[in-house]
């Protein structure tokens, strides 16, 4: 049986996660101290895979049986109201101040142009050439890895391989010339797309 966690309320704030002996009124060192290792817990970075939020222990690319059935969302559940998403320490009953933001629920904001969305290295405002290339790859676009211009790639790029850009544009000119529709004579489409 799973033992429950008693929720420690100092007497002299009246504040939830400290007593007395921990607390700035009575003892500011000791509550530095306490505020210290509070945020190193929240720090500490596995030294399997080097992510942060977890430690060996409990590293899902180490131990994967353990969290094969369960995501984040569902593994959590709070000691305290007994709610899942959250732990006691970021429980939204007990630390009010600490409720989680737009950010947490899958949401990027900026913090350049404190839009939604997107985040500062992907901002259209500081890079607009990686907004644009985005944009047209989100299209459909083929974008050459050389020069980031739509309609070639790098094996053709104009940069790169001049004459293969030369001949490239060439088999587009003569594809172009043969496609002629045989019902209305427009070069602009053939016979099986003619609209008349």
């Amino acid at each position: 049986m799973k033992r429950k966690v008693e929720i420690r309320v100092c007497s002299l704030c009246k504040k939830a996660g400290h007593n007395s002996r921990t607390c700035i009124i009575s003892n500011p060192e000791k509550a530095a101290l306490r505020e210290a290792s509070n945020s190193a817990l929240t720090l500490r970075q596995c030294t399997f895979c080097g992510r942060r939020g977890h430690n060996k222990r409990t590293c899902n690319l180490l131990f994967p049986e353990k969290h094969k059935h369960a995501k984040r969302d569902e593994r959590r559940r709070c000691s305290h109201c007994n709610k899942p998403g959250h732990n006691m320490r970021t429980c939204p009953i007990l630390y009010p101040e600490r409720i989680s933001s737009k950010r947490n629920k899958g949401w990027r904001s900026c913090s350049i142009c404190n839009k939604d969305g997107h985040n500062s290295r992907t901002c259209p405002e500081l890079f607009p050439e990686r907004a644009m290339r985005a944009k047209l790859r989100s299209k459909g676009a083929r974008l050459c890895k050389q020069c980031f211009l739509p309609g070639h790639n790098k094996a053709t790029c104009p940069e790169l391989n001049p004459e293969a850009a030369r001949l490239r544009s060439q088999k587009i000119a003569r594809k172009k010339a043969l496609r002629r529709c045989s019902i209305c004579n427009s070069m602009e489409h053939n016979a099986r797309t003619c609209k008349r």
